[in-house]
């Protein structure tokens, strides 16, 4: 039998519900209002927001094509809208068959929340295990509660447009069922919050009349009432509760795997052909004595080298490659690598992986071109295609013309990833061999002593390359983080992308809903999907005994804190004792060790990046750049950057920058 659309079925409702009170009797005194549910919205909450809370697996949806058999939709009710109330929603270009890993859990309470019922992440994360906590997140799986912290959005000073948000300190499970619940929240004037009227039926047993509430209060009473109760947690006190189902890491990275097992096969075969463009040789120069340009000859697997390119496709759905393309490259080789005489050892060499929307110019930047020149490196790099300097241009193109879109930069990410690999076959290959690079009939990089050094984005970035990399054993990520959605949210890069949504949105609400939605997008190539692969449970052909150096600092503006520990985390990186601070979920080791995190203290009296907002320029400060150029840090890398190399600790107690 066909069913009655949902808006019938609301709009029946109304009519029985308005002639129910008009014929009966004293009995209707008791009986609740029927509800004027918009179709489309989620109903627990529909009164404040169509939308939230969110995630949540109202938008899961049957569909036989994934992993999990689901996928996330939105209705076009439910979708965030812009100026001009154009709908926009990521999935439309990425779907995704359940919810990501780690993302932002939204919710709103129009009367505004007192945040000093929350724990925040300044607090005893127990505290948030508790069967009385205010806010409780349970893997429905296992029962377990879940660490977290809970914060409001302070970007906003409008009490009906600030989210409460509710961020995991750790990676959720993929294919589980989660469960969010909220009790003993007030007011701003002390009062406990009246829970929304779709939920307080649901809880209170009275939504059997409305058939927008009637399929939600089933689901309620089987799946997530009966594991919150035997977490402990009292029914009637809740003020609101719901589940999502976190998806599939199959589906998150079925398109990056494909390219990549096909790249690694064909230039296994073949390796990248390398065309040198330009030589330098600058006698001037005090730290560079030869700059070579050139390109690679890589694998494409875009439909052109354009931003804003997508994958290109096969028949069957498939990335598959479109011919090849040629990726420019920059070497460069230090004054202390030129050799006087025939006895010399080749030196060691780092492929670069440069900061936020940059280049592979960085590498003749100030820091690096006096950094490889003290410590004898060869560097080569290419630009991370999709969130290189061109790619910035295209993404504020895409927020002014249509939101839904300026994220499709991601896919080139994927392109960005063979780029790079290709780079490493380069340098293992016939890079070593140019007639450029000999002197004295010897190499003047020794191809067997390739280190990976990647900082902020390419930090960020080295993560998910190492996952995929064939041949890269040892790297060193300094001030890096993830997942993006938590970094976007506290981070000073961020402020004119940022700022520039604003003009195109008019809702500080939309914004936190356009850094949650995103992260549906990101987890295709956000290190926090690939953080697994790295140390644990690395992907075939991948390197045996990989190692892993991470540096960051304290009150880093840039790359919040919060993230990196997260990423640390995600890692399963130990935290290096003597360390200024302990970091929850982190194990600890000691000096001499294999992995670690490192964390280097700039005695700074204020930390940016505490509350859910963007540093303002008066709280910018010099830890991002102040790590990397820390003495007893590039101690710890050139320690670190040898065929045997430890991690060692040089600072006289805890690291900072006296």
């Amino acid at each position: 039998m066909n069913k009655a659309p949902r808006r019938t079925l609301s709009a029946l409702a109304l009519v029985l519900g308005s002639f129910a009170a008009a014929c009966g009797g004293d009995d209707s005194v008791d009986s609740p209002q029927p509800l004027a549910i918009p179709e489309g919205c989620n109903p627990i909450a529909y009164q404040s927001d169509c939308l939230l809370p969110y995630p949540s697996d109202f938008f899961l949806t049957e569909d036989p094509s994934t992993p999990t058999g689901r996928r996330v939709r939105l209705s076009d009710a439910a979708a965030p809208r812009d100026k001009n109330a154009r709908t926009f929603d990521f999935m439309q270009r990425h779907p995704v068959d359940g919810f990501s890993h780690h993302m932002p859990i939204l919710a709103i309470f129009p009367e505004g929340v007192d945040a000093q019922k929350l724990t925040f992440h300044t607090d005893d994360p127990a505290a948030a295990l508790r069967a009385d906590s205010t806010t409780l997140l349970v893997d429905a799986d296992t029962g377990q509660l879940v660490p977290h912290w809970a914060e409001l959005d302070r970007s906003t000073d409008k009490e009906a447009s600030r989210a409460l948000i509710v961020r995991p300190y750790v990676k959720l499970q993929n294919r589980h069922r989660y469960i969010v619940a909220f009790q003993g929240l007030v007011d701003l004037q002390g009062q406990p919050i009246k829970p929304p009227v779709g939920f307080d039926r649901i809880r209170d047993a009275s939504a059997s009349a409305e058939p927008a509430l009637s399929a939600q209060a089933t689901h309620y009473e089987q799946a997530i009432f009966p594991v919150l109760e035997a977490a402990g947690v009292t029914r009637a006190n809740l003020q609101l509760a719901w589940d999502f189902t976190v998806g599939s890491e199959e589906w998150l990275t079925q398109d990056m795997l494909a390219i990549r097992d096909d790249a690694i096969q064909r230039m296994t075969q073949t390796p990248p052909a390398i065309t040198v463009t330009s030589v330098q040789d600058m006698p001037e120069d005090p730290n560079i004595a030869v700059r070579i340009e050139g390109t690679l000859r890589v694998p494409l697997y875009l439909e052109s080298v354009d931003t804003g390119a997508a994958i290109h496709r096969g028949s069957d759905g498939r990335p598959a490659a479109n011919g090849e393309t040629e990726v420019p490259f920059l070497l460069q080789v230090p004054r202390s690598a030129l050799p006087d005489d025939a006895n010399f050892e080749p030196a060691r060499i780092l492929q670069y992986g440069h900061g936020f929307f940059g280049l592979r110019e960085e590498i003749n930047y100030g820091f690096m071109r006096d950094f490889t020149n003290e410590q004898r490196y060869v560097t080569a790099s290419v630009d991370w295609w999709g969130m290189s300097e061109p790619d910035i241009i295209a993404t504020a193109a895409d927020i002014l013309s249509d939101v839904g879109v300026m994220f499709r930069f991601v896919d080139r990410l994927h392109q960005a990833m063979v780029n790079m690999i290709a780079l490493s076959y380069a340098v293992k290959g016939g890079l070593a061999d140019l007639p450029e690079l000999q002197r004295f009939d010897k190499p003047l990089f020794d191809k067997e002593q390739l280190y990976y050094y990647g900082i902020s984005q390419g930090a960020i970035f080295g993560v998910t390359l190492l996952s995929l990399s064939p041949t890269l054993e040892r790297a060193a990520l300094s001030v890096g983080g993830g997942p993006y959605s938590l970094m976007m949210s506290r981070s000073a890069s961020y402020t004119e992308l940022l700022g520039l949504l604003s003009t195109v949105i008019d809702e500080p609400l939309t914004l936190q809903k356009i850094m949650a939605l995103s992260q549906h997008t990101w987890d295709r190539v956000d290190p926090i999907t690939y953080s697994g692969r790295v140390l644990q449970d690395p992907y075939p052909n991948s390197p045996a005994g990989r190692r892993l150096l991470l540096q960051v600092g304290i009150g880093d503006h840039s790359v919040n804190n919060l993230a990196s520990h997260l990423n640390a985390r995600a890692l399963g990186v130990p935290l290096l004792d003597p360390s200024p601070r302990a970091v929850y979920g982190l194990a600890t080791t000691t000096a001499p060790a294999d992995d670690a995190l490192v964390l280097v203290d700039f005695k700074l009296e204020n930390e940016p990046g505490i509350d859910a907002r963007v540093p303002t320029a008066e709280e910018k400060n010099d830890v991002h750049e102040g790590v990397r150029r820390n003495p007893r840090i590039k101690q710890q890398l050139d320690a670190f950057f040898q065929p045997d190399g430890r991690i060692e600790h040089f600072c006289d107690g805890v690291c900072d920058p006296e």
